[in-house]
């Protein structure tokens, strides 16, 4: 049997709790001001909730008529926050039956635990969250099921209505969600995936389960297969797989939105510091690529973007080559249209270890030792202790983005 714990507007939470305020009865936004009322809002009080404002708006679609406290984000202390709640959940069972989904989300394992506490998993559940509670004045909601997807939809789409607490079996699951809509309620259920299923004629889990699995597995691959699964209320991954798990293929991303709308000739600045500084991390930790994508999103008032992914000739780590092959395809093929997002991710991510010498393939010996002193420099001190001259240039984020975590102000 499992638990999936989520804190309730997690950041707003802990910035009530910061300050000696209840989520429940404060109005108070999460969101860096700094970036003009288009900013995005981070998260939002419960009580602002209860008003129909959403997590995730911007600053300026909040009601006029809704006056609130606003709190810049505060990285470091949402950290914090999120250790003391682990440690509560390791009064109750050990660290290889937890799973942290997100910094405000985890699965736990229970079922070992429920004999040696003599409770039920309700009980069990009401325990910890009212640890959390009377601990660290944070609400939260949990979701209980007997595999780790029943849990995670119980949270999902039931216990957020059900006085913070619903169990799963499947049978209930058939019972109470078999003709639940939308679909995209469900997890790892997204919007292309549910207009995929509704082409095909599925429009409820009961379609689903019901449906050919060769044709799933046609359309959708080993995906097709799990969601067959999960139609039942299956589910055979345990934390100690999750655990286990090794990627057969790494990747190393990067994203950012911007401040504003950059033009063309502005927006490579904050692509290739992003290029920069996973470069120097690379060669730090001794590793390479086979290659880069990098994604251009243009303005909100603009449908769609610009995506590549490059292959590289040979493995590489070196900046100088990488942000030259990216200036080619960028200048040739982003459009002069304002741009909004921009993200990098280096693929087949690899260890340098015995690897076969190319006579072809020039390795700079002198590039990867000043690498190596850059990121030296940046362990010692910090990321803006030495920084690429671009940042001196008005539209370079990269001493702003160095002093975030997760890309948010960092406290």
């Amino acid at each position: 049997m499992y638990l999936c714990i989520d804190m309730k507007s997690f950041f707003a939470s802990v910035e009530c709790a910061l300050r000696g305020l209840n989520s429940a009865t404060t109005p108070l936004v999460v969101a860096d001001s700094s970036r003009g009322d288009g900013a995005i809002v981070l998260a939002v009080s419960t009580y602002l909730k209860s008003l129909g404002v959403k997590n995730r708006c911007r600053i300026h679609e909040i009601p006029k008529g809704i006056k609130y406290i606003k709190a810049m984000p505060r990285m470091r202390f949402y950290i914090s926050y999120a250790k003391r709640i682990h440690k509560i959940f390791l009064k109750y069972v050990s660290y290889q039956d937890i799973h942290t989904y997100s910094i405000d989300e985890a699965f736990l394992y229970v079922k070992p635990y429920l004999k040696y506490y003599g409770n039920s998993i309700k009980a069990l559940a009401k325990r910890i969250t009212n640890d959390i509670h009377n601990e660290l004045g944070i609400y939260s909601t949990c979701g209980a099921g007997d595999n780790m997807y029943l849990s995670k939809v119980a949270l999902d789409i039931l216990a957020k209505h059900n006085d913070g607490y619903y169990y799963l079996s499947e049978d209930l699951y058939i019972k109470k969600l078999w003709r639940h809509r939308p679909l995209t309620d469900f997890w790892q259920i997204g919007i292309r995936t549910e207009y995929h299923l509704n082409k095909l004629g599925i429009y409820t889990l009961e379609d689903l389960a019901y449906s050919d699995t060769n044709m799933l597995k046609k359309e959708f691959g080993v995906i097709g297969d799990e969601m067959y699964q999960h139609a039942w209320g299956k589910d055979d991954v345990t934390i100690s797989d999750i655990k286990n798990y090794i990627p057969s293929n790494k990747s190393i991303s990067r994203n950012q939105i911007l401040f504003e709308d950059y033009k063309k000739e502005d927006a490579i600045i904050p692509l290739l510091e992003m290029v920069y500084k996973v470069c120097i991390d690379m060669c730090v930790k001794n590793i390479d690529a086979r290659g880069i994508s990098f994604y251009i999103g243009y303005s909100k008032d603009i449908d769609g973007g610009y995506a590549k992914a490059i292959t590289f000739e040979y493995r590489c780590r070196d900046y100088q080559i990488i942000s030259e092959i990216i200036k080619d395809v960028y200048y040739a093929n982003v459009l002069d249209l304002p741009i909004r997002r921009v993200g990098v991710s280096f693929f087949e991510i690899e260890k340098i270890e015995n690897r076969q010498m190319s006579l072809f393939n020039f390795h700079n010996d002198k590039y990867i030792a000043l690498c190596q002193s850059i990121g030296d420099i940046w362990n010692i001190h910090d990321k803006n202790a030495i920084l690429p001259a671009t940042s001196l240039l008005e539209k370079s984020t990269i001493k702003y983005r160095n002093k975030c975590i997760g890309g948010h102000n960092d406290e």
